[in-house]
């Protein structure tokens, strides 16, 4: 342990270093299709392509299912570099994920007051599964993560320092909670305020909720969370704005109520086996803890589980901010108590990393095999050579991809009505279009369509595709 005390800052920066690297290795390798989620990179290739920042769009039509902020993240580089692409898609989760560790390593060094369960707590997190793959995914969930964690931080930060700098962390706290809506919606500000109010209320401490420094947090709040929206309603009115909102897609994935009790053990995973010791230990010490700062972790972990819990919709991956607690607890309460901890740590963590990276090689090799978007696009070029490109019934899934990488300043048309298609020609003259094989053979069978197969396109597991040339 002194040796841990002597060499700190060597340790901590090695550990960072080390974690970057984790992230960061590969991150670009296969594509967005390839064990991936291509949708919010599109969003954000038409962003860049259209210029316009205010009204995220996808396949052309205006797209509200999340507010924008991991849509600028991933906008803002790519406009730079001239395009979207993986690495740049994935590296506002990677950057967030590292961010993550810094700050989980930082409250747990400060709550149980020393560098070992700081350091063991990280490395738990980055090693755990659900964290490492949404870490490369370009999705919401781990920048929401992220910000919650970090506004936990700088309340507690706030909460224990007596000074005037009380003011400067609460203020980043509500900072952080306001980023967090623009990632995710109300859910971003609802989800830490519920654990510090419960916090608060333990401690009896409630009358921080209405105090200046809070005041002045709620008006930081407003200040990040509502430039948005005003300029958003400015754009199409607020009656149309209103409409454009309640037609976004709402959520309809539901699971049995027990869900998260069987997927906390995957998520978690592999630390998970540790949770029933874990579970013994918090239980033998809960008066201790409860008068402790390690309270909050507690409350963290156990509320956000009651609601995910209860919440309707219920995904794997709404677990992934109840994981940093998790960590804390395993490696402040064990591990972290343990003298020979961190060396004996470091066995397991660099084989289950190594286990994800390998897992990750596997699908780097097969990329092809897994972005059958790319094949298509690859084999219509050559076709196509810069002519008009519409689609007709297409899926949207393979809309998103035509459109992705084409990289057209304006998204490939979707037609859906026959007299499109006609409209189309002989405004155009020939012109393209891509098309289900169903599609194609009941267009063949009306009259009024001069429609000649180009080319037959088999996707893996998806139903064909035809390239028909479509004449006035």
């Amino acid at each position: 342990m002194n040796d841990l005390k002597k060499n700190e800052g060597w340790i901590f920066g090695g550990f960072i270093i080390a974690s970057g690297f984790v992230l960061f290795f590969n991150l670009g390798a296969r594509s967005l299709e390839n064990h991936d989620y291509l949708r919010y990179a599109e969003v954000a290739r038409e962003m860049i392509r259209s210029g316009d920042w205010i009204v995220p769009r996808y396949n052309g039509e205006v797209y509200l299912n999340k507010p924008p902020l991991l849509f600028w993240l991933i906008a803002i580089p790519s406009y730079l570099h001239g395009s979207v692409t993986p690495f740049l898609a994935r590296f506002p989760s990677a950057f967030s994920a590292w961010l993550g560790i810094f700050v989980l390593f930082l409250l747990g060094r400060r709550i149980y007051g020393n560098l070992l369960p700081g350091l063991l707590s990280a490395g738990i997190l980055l090693s755990s599964y659900q964290f490492f793959s949404q870490a490369r995914l370009p999705k919401t969930d781990m920048l929401l993560c992220f910000l919650i964690l970090l506004s936990i931080y700088f309340f507690y930060r706030g909460y224990e320092d007596g000074s005037k700098r009380r003011s400067l962390y609460f203020g980043l706290s509500f900072v952080s909670m306001g980023l967090a809506v623009l990632a995710k919606g109300p859910f971003g500000f609802f989800l830490p305020f519920m654990i510090l109010a419960a916090f608060l209320i333990k401690e009896k401490r409630t009358g921080i909720l209405v105090s200046r420094d809070f005041f002045l947090g709620y008006f930081i709040l407003l200040l990040i969370v509502l430039p948005w929206p005003v300029l958003f309603v400015q754009r199409f009115g607020l009656d149309q704005s209103v409409v454009l909102f309640k037609t976004a897609h709402a959520l309809t994935r539901q699971a049995p109520f027990y869900f998260y009790f069987i997927q906390i053990w995957v998520q978690f995973a592999p630390w998970s086996i540790l949770l029933p010791f874990l579970g013994i230990a918090v239980w033998r010490k809960r008066s201790e803890i409860w008068r402790s700062p390690e309270s909050l972790i507690l409350i963290w972990f156990v509320l956000l589980f009651i609601f995910l819990t209860f919440f309707k919709i219920r995904v794997s991956r709404y677990l992934l901010p109840a994981l940093p607690p998790l960590a804390l607890m395993l490696g402040g309460r064990m591990l972290g108590r343990w003298k020979k901890g961190f060396v004996y740590f470091l066995i397991p963590l660099i084989g289950i990393i190594l286990a994800w990276h390998i897992r990750e090689f596997i699908w780097i090799k097969k990329d092809l095999f897994y972005s059958p978007g790319k094949v298509l696009v690859a084999e219509l070029k050559p076709i196509l050579r810069g002519a008009p490109l519409y689609s007709y019934h297409l899926d949207v899934s393979v809309l998103e991809e035509v459109n992705f990488y084409f990289d057209p300043d304006t998204p490939v048309p979707q037609l859906k009505r026959q007299e499109d298609l006609i409209s189309r020609s002989e405004k155009d003259g020939n012109v393209f279009v891509l098309m289900p094989k169903k599609r194609y053979e009941i267009l063949q069978s009306k009259r009024g369509l001069s429609l000649k197969m180009v080319g037959e396109f088999q996707q893996r597991h998806r139903e064909r595709l035809v390239l028909a040339s479509l004449s006035p």
